[in-house]
């Protein structure tokens, strides 16, 4: 298994800003066709590249229900540590 960085992302791998931004849009939105509404993406865009960055950090950042997602405790710190540089 590769070394990880303390976001959890694999180490030397940075976090990618475009998948950060969509990540706080739907956090922010609770849903990821209201994320995409709000970015100008279509919802598979959305989709992808949320499933990116969790494939990245080896983490599920979202619980997904029938009606919207719900942010996991991953995504809660997550949104916490990069909020106020985003």
């Amino acid at each position: 298994m590769a070394p990880k960085n303390s976001d959890g992302s694999a180490a030397g791998r940075p976090l990618d800003l475009t998948q950060l931004r969509t990540f706080l849009a739907v956090y922010r939105a609770g849903s990821l066709t209201e994320a995409a509404r709000r970015l100008g993406l279509a919802q598979p865009t959305v989709t992808g590249q949320i499933r990116a960055l969790e494939q990245q950090l080896d983490r599920q950042l979202f619980e997904r229900l029938p009606r919207g997602v719900v942010p996991t405790a991953v995504a809660n710190d997550l949104a916490a540590r990069i909020s106020a540089p985003m």
